[in-house]
């Protein structure tokens, strides 16, 4: 395999440990949610809106990284997967957002839209979404 290979190769499974990460999330949060015992007073609402919008913000910076990547034209691999590990670890600290919220309203229903944020988001940048390498052969 080609060192161009290799990296693409490594990109894929570093992006398919961030997505299962996510699945993590979600199976932790479903069997362990449940069972803690719930608070007695209602969690308040602003605590909700301050992890959403958060988790908003996380999502769009995603979104402008990639941008910034895609504008970048041609890059060096190294270039490439610090860039694409920063974006999926945006990607992913959606997850999380929704993850300690769920864990403290003590209802996975408020896990649930940020686990799919978080997905569609890595799904989207996906590797094979990632600009072209420079120096990379063209199939």
């Amino acid at each position: 395999m080609t060192g161009a290979g290799e990296a693409k190769q490594m990109l894929g499974v570093i992006w398919a440990a961030m997505l299962a990460a996510v699945a993590t999330y979600a199976a932790v949060a479903f069997l362990i949610i449940d069972e803690i015992e719930a608070p007695v007073a209602e969690s308040p609402a602003w605590l909700r809106y301050a992890f959403s919008a958060f988790a908003v913000l996380l999502g769009g910076l995603s979104l402008w990284w990639r941008r910034r990547l895609f504008a970048a034209g041609t890059i060096t691999p190294e270039q490439q997967r610090t860039h694409a590990i920063v974006i999926w670890a945006l990607c992913e600290a959606v997850a999380l957002c929704g993850f300690v919220l769920g864990f403290v309203t003590h209802d996975f229903d408020e896990f649930s839209p940020f686990a799919l944020a978080a997905a569609a988001l890595l799904i989207l940048h996906r590797p094979a979404n990632l600009p072209r390498q420079a120096g990379a052969e063209t199939a």
